[in-house]
């Protein structure tokens, strides 16, 4: 019997990169439109100017891994560190993301992966999607 092995390589979704900066845009839009001083709003404008600038270069950089084999079950690569992980249940799976909801070492982790984080190929996707609902 053939053992099953797949290995799906992730960079920085640009749908995340809009939808966070979005999400920015907004917050500054609420700043100013607030009834609080200048003082304040300037300061909370430049607090998300700063958390949004850390946010998007620490996703700039971000690339990583996730394997599956029928030995090791499921494994994750990041910052050439390889750690065996358990998927729970409550991870959750659509056509344009996946929720995942992974416990490592003890700890509960969750991670956004969007349609077109894959790499080298976008249709590693729907691959991704039937290996999680096959071996979870």
């Amino acid at each position: 019997m053939k053992s099953a092995a797949y290995s799906w390589q992730f960079t920085t979704s640009k749908w995340l990169i809009r939808l966070l900066g979005m999400g920015y845009m907004l917050a500054l839009i609420a700043c100013f439109l607030n009834a609080l001083p200048l003082v304040f709003k300037l300061s909370f404008a430049i607090f998300i100017l700063l958390q949004g600038g850390f946010t998007l270069k620490r996703l700039a950089c971000e690339n990583w891994r996730l394997d599956y084999d029928d030995e090791n079950s499921w494994q994750i690569l990041e910052a050439s560190a390889t750690q065996p992980i358990e998927i729970l249940p409550s991870t959750v799976i659509s056509k344009l993301f996946i929720f995942l909801h992974y416990q490592m070492n003890g700890e509960k982790f969750y991670r956004v992966i969007f349609h077109d984080a894959l790499l080298p190929n976008i249709n590693d996707y729907r691959q991704l999607i039937v290996t999680l609902k096959t071996y979870q």
